[in-house]
């Protein structure tokens, strides 16, 4: 029977994001293994050095690995990689998960999930994972937290049906509020994914193709009517999805955009250091999800192929 409380967990991508997650978990107490593609030894030595609007702070004598088959079994394994790195990640987890454990899938975009659930056959759930943060690798041991920082988590059922509450997510939150990471817990995990999508399309997508902040996207007329306009086709396209995504939320995202610090987008980063680019999780699955279901949707069928085209390259070089 699952304890009350989850106290074990392997971070999988412990960068801008699962470094930040994986180290507020660590310092509220939960005992973190941390599984890094480069600088492990570097983190193993030095420590972990966060530097967050929040308040910085270091935490030292990590389990810090690099290679999967030192990492031992844990309740909750957290994936904060890529989802261009899931098909070689999903089939590693049933090693390090112990039998009823979770998996939490904190990426961009939409169908992940699936791959994971069929990796874990049954013995395991699969929750996924929106996180709502500005964080950025910003050295070998370090990590930049410069604002936001809430998680919304959603359990994954076949063919992604509503799954309600589930005790492993309460669980996950309430080890997260020992160190004041808000967490909302949300019944139906598509509504939350197409919530978030009506940012990250436009703004992952634009910042690539335009060379833009998020600031000089919202500082041009042009470059901001392509944002509503792509806005509009994700809201149809959720709609279609059988999820209406609520009154308003549009103009409070772009509200929010025109007020923050100038951004690049994760897509951004991605593009600027010659790595594969989330096309199909970001743009490319929303985009067959919505016209599977009749919804016109010609000016994000623009920004996909034409980001295919650029993440071809990049791919190819």
């Amino acid at each position: 029977m699952m304890e009350a409380f989850v106290t074990t967990y392997a971070v999988i991508g412990a960068g801008a994001v699962g470094g930040f997650y994986g180290a507020k978990l660590a310092q509220g107490g939960s005992d973190v293994h941390f599984l890094f593609r480069d600088h492990a030894h570097h983190v193993r030595t030095s420590g972990l050095d966060v530097r967050s609007v929040d308040g910085d702070f270091v935490l030292e004598d990590l389990s810090t690995h690099e290679e999967w088959s030192t990492l031992p079994e844990v309740d909750v394994v957290i994936v904060a990689v890529k989802s261009t790195a899931n098909e070689d990640v999903a089939p590693r987890i049933p090693a390090i998960l112990r039998p009823g454990g979770a998996v939490l899938l904190i990426q961009n975009g939409l169908g992940s999930e699936p791959l994971f659930a069929e990796a874990l056959d049954g013995q395991g759930e699969v929750i996924g994972g929106l996180a709502f943060i500005n964080s950025e690798r910003t050295g070998r041991n370090q990590v930049t937290h410069m604002g936001n920082g809430g998680l919304t988590i959603a359990s994954y059922l076949p063919d992604y049906v509503a799954a309600g509450i589930t005790d492993w997510m309460r669980a996950i939150a309430a080890d997260f509020e020992m160190t004041s990471v808000p967490v909302q817990l949300q019944e139906d995990l598509v509504l939350a994914r197409w919530m978030k999508l009506l940012w990250n399309i436009p703004y992952n997508g634009l910042s690539v193709l335009l060379q833009a902040s998020t600031a000089e996207i919202m500082n041009d007329p042009q470059s901001t009517e392509l944002v509503e306009a792509i806005m509009a086709e994700v809201i149809a396209a959720a709609a279609s999805d059988g999820r209406e995504l609520p009154a308003g939320l549009a103009e409070l995202m772009l509200d929010a955009t025109r007020k923050m610090k100038p951004y690049a987008t994760s897509m951004k980063v991605d593009f600027d250091k010659n790595r594969p680019l989330e096309v199909e999780a970001i743009v490319g699955e929303p985009l067959r999800r919505g016209q599977g279901h009749g919804t016109p949707m010609p000016v994000i069928e623009t920004l996909y192929r034409a980001l295919c085209f650029t993440n071809a390259r990049i791919t190819s070089s």
